[in-house]
């Protein structure tokens, strides 16, 4: 009896402990399984995450590439249209000039009309210029003295006549000049320099009707020098800061919109500060005006008297 309790009791023993060896290898199954499911759940959220990234991404690639469609659509346009007015205007005075029985004071008016709209033409046409050598990365650089208060009596000197063109008469142009030595120079590219400042002005007086246009420079700590354009015209929003240096942008793009040009301007003007070492950048106030800011490298030039 014994004996056969005994061997019952192994039997048991041994019916439980295989039992228990099943259950674990089964709870060791399952908990791999487990981590198996985890892993492609994790892996199938990740894949999840990429595609939707992509799908963002190709998103913004979409509007990206209907954003440069729209904007070189407009460009196309206003330089069709800023071409062609020119070129009417010098055709069309061009014929009454060649009119024999036209009375000689009217001929000097057509002819000084010419000239005005050959100087628009030509303007055009360099800031197409410009913008294909920086995109062909051929723009030097030529270092040299620069007469800076020569320079703004002559951005003066223009901005006052075409102020009378454009029939603004009533904008006073003012100039501040930090040093007034008539013979002040830096060391910097005359040219772009000054190209930079036109496209600044003129911006200046497009966008105004009244009030003043202030063209100065001033000195920096960090030894630079500063120029600046101010003007009280129509100003523009913060938001327009993101993208008012950008090829093709204008502050106002409207179908509707009352100021000309192909939106190169300040594209150039940027370029140019950035070539020359130096940074363009605005402030600007709707309804209160803007300023225009050119900061480059103060290198004072050597000049002899």
């Amino acid at each position: 009896m014994n004996g056969f309790v005994i061997g019952a009791l192994i039997l048991f023993a041994g019916v439980c402990v295989g039992l228990t060896v099943a259950f674990i290898n089964e709870k060791l199954k399952l908990n791999k399984f487990q981590k198996t499911l985890k892993s492609c759940q994790e892996e199938n959220e990740q894949l999840v995450n990429e595609i939707e990234r992509v799908k963002e991404e190709l998103h913004l690639i979409r509007l990206k590439a209907g954003e440069s469609d729209r904007l070189k659509s407009a460009f196309l346009c206003n330089m069709s249209h800023e071409l062609r007015t020119p070129l009417h205007a010098i055709m069309g005075f061009a014929g009454l000039i060649a009119n024999p029985s036209m009375p000689g004071d009217d001929k000097v008016t057509y002819a000084n009309i010419i000239n005005r709209n050959v100087d628009s033409l030509l303007e055009i046409i360099n800031d197409i210029f410009d913008i294909s050598q920086f995109e062909s990365g051929v723009t030097g650089v030529d270092i040299e003295p620069a007469n800076v208060n020569e320079l703004l009596n002559s951005l003066q000197t223009w901005i006052n006549l075409e102020k009378i063109n454009a029939g603004k008469e009533d904008i006073v142009v003012k100039v501040n000049k930090a040093n007034k030595d008539l013979n002040f120079s830096i060391m910097t590219d005359a040219y772009k320099l000054k190209r930079a400042l036109n496209h600044l002005v003129y911006n200046a007086l497009k966008y105004s009707n009244e009030g003043f246009i202030e063209i100065g420079y001033t000195f920096s700590e960090n030894n630079y020098i500063d120029f600046y354009v101010k003007d009280d015209g129509i100003g523009f929003s913060h938001d327009k800061l993101e993208f008012i240096f950008s090829r093709f942008r204008q502050v106002d793009e409207t179908p509707t919109r009352q100021y000309g040009g192909l939106g190169l301007g300040l594209t150039v003007a940027q370029k140019f500060a950035s070539i020359l070492n130096g940074k363009l950048w605005a402030e600007s106030e709707p309804g209160k005006g803007s300023t225009f800011f050119i900061s480059i490298p103060y290198v004072k030039a050597e000049v002899n008297s």
